[in-house]
This record gives structure tokens, sequence and C-alpha cells, in this order.
């Protein structure tokens, strides 16, 4: 497998901490495509004479928008990689990336799962590089 910078690290585990963000942006520009405004903030669009599939219509504009696919491929890998993981995965990224009150140190995981700092960060490493393999970077 191809070595991960350490640039390239931080934007993935940034996915993982930002999980939520990323839901509420995929929403977010999922009204703002099917909603498009011009710039006096007006609806664009309206009622016109031929019948139209519009179901069609807005898979089509959500396909085809990169933005839109990229956040929507995160946030199925992110989904995806927890579902599957194991208990001590889990509480790595629960404690690590998702804990409400703050960002636990590896030595605190650590202590918590009885086993050293070295394996804890072993375990982070799959899981970035499970992570990335699943976007497509490596």
């Amino acid at each position: 497998m191809t070595s991960l910078s350490r640039s390239e690290v931080q934007t993935i585990e940034k996915y993982w901490i930002d999980y939520e963000v990323y839901k509420k942006k995929l929403k977010y520009r999922e009204w703002e495509l099917l909603h498009p405004h011009n710039e006096q903030g007006e609806l664009v669009g309206g009622r016109s004479n031929t019948i139209s599939d519009t179901t069609a219509k807005k898979a089509t504009v959500l396909a085809n928008d990169a933005y839109y696919q990229n956040l929507k491929r995160i946030i199925k890998t992110v989904e995806d990689l927890y579902r599957d993981l194991d208990d001590d995965m889990r509480t790595i990224v629960d404690m690590r990336y998702w804990d409400k009150d703050g960002c636990y140190e590896w030595e605190d995981i650590a202590d918590k799962l009885y086993i050293s700092r070295h394996k804890v960060l072993r375990k982070r490493n799959i899981l970035i590089d499970k992570t990335a393999e699943r976007i497509g970077w490596v």
C-alpha cells in the first residue's frame, strides 16, 4: 500500500472528526442544487408548459455535481467503516474523533483499552489506510 503523507493523514482524520459537519454540508448542498437562486436571491425556474420527470432531473443534477458526490463518498465511507469496526476500533473513534467533551490523548485511549499507545496508533493507522482506500486515494 502507498504511504500517505502527514497532511493526507490529517485530512482523513478531519473526515472522521467532522463527520456530522459533512452530513450537514451534504444536506445543504442538496438543497442548494435542487432549489437554485439567482444573484438577487430569487428562485430560478418556475412553471412551464412541459411535462417533466422531476425525479430524473433531481437525480441528474445531484449525480453531476462533483462536490455533492465527494461529500456523499466521504460520509458513506465513514459510516460503512464504523459499522464494520471491532469494539477497540470503535472506542478509538469515539474517544479520539467523536467525543463531545474534547479529543482524548492516545495515552488515555490506551489506558481505557488496556493496550499500549503504540498498538492504539497502529490500529488508528489501519483505520486511516482503510479510509483512504475506500475513498479512492490509494
